[in-house]
């Protein structure tokens, strides 16, 4: 299958560029300011899920002396000061990055607390999941919203990123099954196959490489999920067309494709 973190990544690195559309940009350098300070506390936010995942090798960043910790700080110094240059600080902008990085920190701490508990999750609980780990990627647009005028309400965009970090979030569970698996992340995914063997009086079967992956595929559960990301990149790009976002539409269109190509693939598999 086509890798599906591309999707992600191609996303974030192009927010900003896929929300101007909808913004009358009359102070190209605030824009750009604002652009550098948001990539910047991406990039923190992204290594600081990585370092409280444990994804960081600390004796091979010794030995290359590449610093992690150091460039996730400084970063987020850098983002920090640019910001304060923007934004006075009793700007209404701190509290909405405030109240939204308390809910993102919050989320991985229950994410955490979830990979002991291993319960059976269900479709609300993705969601208040997927939409809460994706959430500090509405600030840009709050951010925008108090330096330039909209062309398009904020709840509309708004509604549009939810329906992109939905299918986004199910992307990423399905591709990262086995790896998420051997690293005792828990997931939505996870749960439903769990659920299913159970069910079913089905055992794991170390003899046989994947096992699990290969029920949540066998038992239809892949195909499911699979139509429930499309169908949520289908209503963002539904959104986007009604709204003007002719760049973000594109992107979305692209999305699409690459899970209809592995739509084929799953079907292949299971039919045969």
């Amino acid at each position: 299958m086509e890798s599906n973190k591309k999707i992600t990544n191609h996303f974030f690195k192009n927010q900003i560029h896929f929300l101007k559309e909808n913004f009358v940009i009359d102070n190209e350098q605030l824009f750009q300011q604002f652009s550098i300070a948001v990539e910047r506390y991406c990039y923190f936010s992204f290594e600081m899920d990585k370092l409280i995942d444990g994804d960081y090798n600390f004796s091979e960043q010794f030995k290359s002396s590449d610093d992690k910790v150091y460039q996730i700080v400084n970063n987020h110094q850098k983002a920090l000061r640019i910001l304060l240059n923007i934004f006075p600080d009793n700007h209404r902008f701190w509290d909405d990055l405030d109240e939204t990085s308390q809910r993102y920190y919050h989320i991985l701490t229950k994410e955490k607390y979830n990979n002991n508990e291993r319960k059976i999750f269900t479709i609300k609980d993705f969601e208040e999941y997927a939409i809460s780990k994706h959430c500090l990627a509405y600030i840009p647009i709050k951010g925008l919203s108090y330096l330039f005028e909209t062309k398009v309400d904020l709840q509309k965009m708004e509604n549009i990123f939810t329906e992109i970090f939905l299918g986004m979030q199910m992307n990423d569970d399905i591709e990262d099954f086995n790896s998420d698996l051997l690293s005792g992340q828990w997931t939505y995914v996870h749960s439903l196959v769990q659920e299913f063997m159970t069910k079913n009086n089905i055992n794991d079967n170390s003899e046989l490489d994947k096992f699990r992956e290969r029920v949540f595929y066998v038992s239809g559960i892949g195909e499911e999920f699979t139509r429930y990301s499309k169908e949520r990149f289908i209503s963002a790009k539904v959104l986007s067309q009604d709204s003007g976002f002719t760049e973000l539409k594109v992107w979305l269109d692209n999305t699409i494709s690459i899970i209809d190509q592995n739509e084929k693939i799953i079907l292949n598999l299971t039919s045969n």
